[in-house]
């Protein structure tokens, strides 16, 4: 019998749509494709994928030129604060000359680099307390006031100038370590608070310092470790391992700025005239130095530098 050959169109064009359901993606198969929105073609799947173009990066020769200027930089500033503070232990006229040179010089090149590289403007202004601290030791009329008096007057102009650095510079205080330890750092901040009496004794058997408070009364005695606290253990933390640290490693690598920060807190003992001395203090900064990496705080290591100078100046002479 001849079939109708509309009947067998009828029936091929419903085989070929038996699995044609809502659900389904694809489109019948009799009919033609068109590309899905869910899968772009080739022209808009490589133009998705298309890789940014990137910046230019600096050639390894002109990186290698700016370390080898920032080490000698490090280095020019490391010999001429040794050469002040020798210079000091002989001549102090010489040596507040050679500081007054020093501290103009980074200003001046602080204000020309300024618009060049801010941050390391800011590395270069940091780097004037630990001049200013000598100048403002060694300029100070000692003989009209006794030693805590002259602690007290020394300390107030160093304050002024490293909260003015911060400011200027845009150093918020939590930057430069003004912030509470967390509790997971408490046994670091406590390990470093022991360590004070061991150096504090040890600093003491290096140099034997004459005693500061000898004759006083208990309460004269506890102002007396109030002002050393202060004057000295606060002030130093937050100049070398609050502001000076924190502009240091915006230029150079951790271990780096550690070791460059705490080799110039050593200079800074050269005026004691011990190896021994620089040599303690050098190896104490390390630690300060470590431990407010690790805390981000300088509370800790102020109570430890402060345990340890009123060891030195008030405790140790008394009993040893």
């Amino acid at each position: 019998m001849r079939r109708d050959k509309k009947t067998v169109k009828n029936r091929v064009i419903g085989w070929l749509n038996r699995n044609k359901s809502p659900l389904l993606k694809n489109p019948p198969l009799w009919r033609p494709t068109k590309p899905s929105r869910d899968y772009p073609t080739r022209s808009t799947h490589e133009k998705s994928y298309r890789q940014p173009p990137l910046r230019k990066q600096p050639r390894e020769k002109t990186i290698r030129k700016r370390n080898f200027n920032l080490a000698f930089i490090c280095a020019t500033y490391l010999f001429l604060i040794t050469g002040a503070e020798l210079l000091t232990s002989y001549d102090p006229l010489l040596g507040v000359v050679s500081h007054i040179l020093i501290l103009c010089g980074l200003l001046l090149y602080a204000a020309i680099e300024y618009d060049r590289n801010k941050i390391f403007a800011q590395f270069l202004t940091a780097l004037v307390i630990p001049p200013m601290i000598r100048i403002l030791s060694l300029s100070m009329p000692i003989v009209h006031f006794s030693r805590i008096f002259w602690f007290i007057l020394i300390s107030i102009p160093i304050f002024i100038a490293v909260f003015t650095c911060m400011w200027l510079l845009g150093i918020r205080p939590k930057d430069a370590g003004l912030v509470m330890p967390r509790w997971r750092d408490v046994p670091i901040e406590a390990g470093v608070i022991f360590m004070a009496v061991p150096f504090g004794i040890m600093e003491y058997l290096i140099l034997k310092p004459s005693p500061l408070g000898l004759y006083l009364a208990i309460p004269n005695l506890i102002a007396l470790a109030l002002i050393i606290f202060a004057c000295t253990g606060f002030l130093e933390e937050l100049s070398f391992r609050g502001l000076m640290q924190f502009t240091t490693l915006q230029m150079l690598s951790k271990w780096w700025a550690i070791l460059f920060v705490s080799v110039i807190f050593g200079v800074l003992h050269v005026g004691n005239l011990s190896f021994l001395d620089c040599l303690l203090a050098f190896s104490v900064g390390v630690m300060f130095s470590v431990v407010r990496y690790r805390t981000d705080s300088i509370y800790g290591i102020t109570i430890s530098h402060g345990i340890i100078n009123i060891i030195l100046f008030v405790v140790a002479p008394m009993y040893l």
